[in-house]
């Protein structure tokens, strides 16, 4: 299995998650534009990606926008992608970020399916061993909930038992040895804020009360990650994307519904409408999530250099063992950083000029590693 930086999504079913992972990767390759570095996905990524563009095309050629475009994960599925040199064949800096059924997050849901019991403890295990925890929140249904019974139904909608729940279990795995020095950062992600801001073509001026209500709303979360994590730092980052860019929020129709515990309660669903014809996607905030990853990367790579000296380079033989062992964070950041996956891919590359031409590789990605972690936060996003 190839050793990867990993990140995990924690939301309710139909928040958005397979959408924001789309944007995530558009703005990414946006942000490497112009650069010599490479978004490389693997094969099953790839296909993911290009069906998920596709769905959405249709969507423009049609004219007519549909927020469920983007069919929602069915079952657990990686999106793994490397940032590496152009013309490198080698892994690069590989990142692997989980997506799953949201309503496998529910222990009842889980419990009624087979798939979801047989591949818990793998996504579990994928979620505590993550550096970053994303939380996609459907800034709909937490800006359009105006009568007492519609903001009851958000806690369902959004998840905030199941959500605050995996957040305590995350945030525990923090303090682990193997974990306790990793950076950490906790991400709090309001999807399809189009309509509520101004910065993007449209006409909002709401974000000061996205902010407010998503801080309402989400405290208890960030009251468990402090509290576990009370002798160490997590970084907790607010990032409201436009997952789209050109639609507009129309209507929000609130329709009766019976929940998992079979009482009655309210389902949301937004009505939207592209802002102009032709629409131009443009999504907004989303390359947060690779900078702040990026960042984890640079900052762990910082310590290591403090903190060890360079070692000398293992033989052929050494080489391969040392690629199949387990590494943990910090030997992740040496086994990609210092070369040695570039090395145990290439079979020690045989010449000196490959040699210095693959050092030259590793050091402009290195650069644009670090080009990107530093680029400063889109003006949406905060620090918490």
């Amino acid at each position: 299995m190839t050793l990867s930086f990993k990140a995990s999504m924690v939301g309710p079913s139909r928040v958005g998650k397979t959408t924001l992972l789309t944007a995530i990767l558009a703005e990414t390759e946006t942000m490497l534009s112009g650069t010599e570095i490479d978004l490389v996905p693997d094969e099953e990524t790839e296909m993911r990606i290009r069906r998920n563009r596709k769905e959405l095309r249709r969507a423009i050629e049609a004219r007519e926008f549909d927020s469920a475009s983007l069919e929602g994960s069915q079952s657990m599925v990686r999106y793994n992608v490397s940032l590496r040199a152009a013309g490198d064949r080698v892994q690069g800096i590989p990142f692997s970020i989980l997506d799953y059924p949201g309503a496998w997050l529910d222990p009842a849901e889980r419990s009624r399916r087979p798939e979801a019991r047989e591949n818990w403890p793998e996504c579990e295990a994928h979620i505590t061993e993550s550096l970053m925890l994303l939380v996609p929140v459907e800034a709909a249904v937490l800006m359009e909930a105006v009568t007492p019974v519609q903001r009851r139904a958000v806690a369902d909608l959004l998840g905030f038992e199941d959500v605050e729940a995996m957040a305590r279990k995350w945030a525990r795995a923090r303090n682990l040895p193997e974990h306790r020095e990793e950076p950490a950062v906790l991400v709090i992600a309001p999807l399809k804020c189009e309509k509520y801001f101004d910065d993007n073509g449209g006409k909002g001026r709401e974000a000061p009360r996205l902010r407010q209500l998503v801080r309402e709303k989400y405290r208890s979360m960030l009251d468990i990650v402090l509290e576990e994590t009370k002798n160490r730092t997590v970084r907790v980052v607010y990032a409201p994307i436009d997952t789209y860019g050109c639609v507009d929020l129309m209507e929000g129709e609130w329709t009766d519904r019976i929940d998992a515990d079979g009482e009655a309660s309210l389902d949301f669903k937004g009505h939207y409408r592209f802002r102009e014809i032709p629409p131009r996607i443009k999504v907004k905030a989303a390359g947060t999530v690779m900078q702040e990853l990026c960042r984890c990367v640079i900052s762990g790579q910082d310590r290591v250099e403090q903190q060890q000296a360079a070692a000398a380079k293992a033989t052929y033989n050494e080489a391969l063992e040392r690629k199949a062992e387990p590494k943990g964070f910090w030997g992740a950041i040496d086994y990609h950083l210092s070369g040695e996956a570039s090395e145990n891919k290439s079979t020690r590359l045989s010449s000196h000029k490959a040699m210095t031409t693959a050092e030259g590789r590793r050091a402009k990605l290195a650069e644009s590693l670090r080009n990107i972690a530093m680029t400063p936060a889109d003006p949406r996003v905060e620090e918490w």
